[in-house]
């Protein structure tokens, strides 16, 4: 039985770090899209969508709150600035230099 219990509590574990880095992968995603206003309106339009469906109609109101609570944190990420990979070389190309 104690067996059992550690190995939940190390797929828990494991579907925390999973989880974590989704959330990492998704921010980058939201944050970069070329059009974030279509976006926004795709993510509300989804939210209801998957909330109202059959699928999850036999799910909690916990789990359907986490659900919302995460579409919408979604919502709120601001985009990105333009990040210059560049930069850091000095605004070199290393493909156009041999060195």
């Amino acid at each position: 039985m104690e067996e059992e219990i550690e190995a939940l509590r190390q797929d828990i574990r494991h579907l925390m770090a999973m989880h974590t880095a989704s959330y990492v992968t998704l921010t980058s995603l939201v944050a970069t899209h070329p059009n974030p206003q279509q976006l926004q309106l795709h993510l509300v339009t989804a939210l209801e969508a998957v909330l109202g469906s059959e699928r999850l109609a036999r799910w909690s109101d916990d789990q359907k709150a986490i659900v919302r609570k995460v579409v919408e944190t979604f919502q709120h990420v601001q985009p990105a600035a333009f990040i210059d990979p560049l930069a850091s070389m000095g605004g070199r190309d290393p493909r156009n230099d041999p060195r």
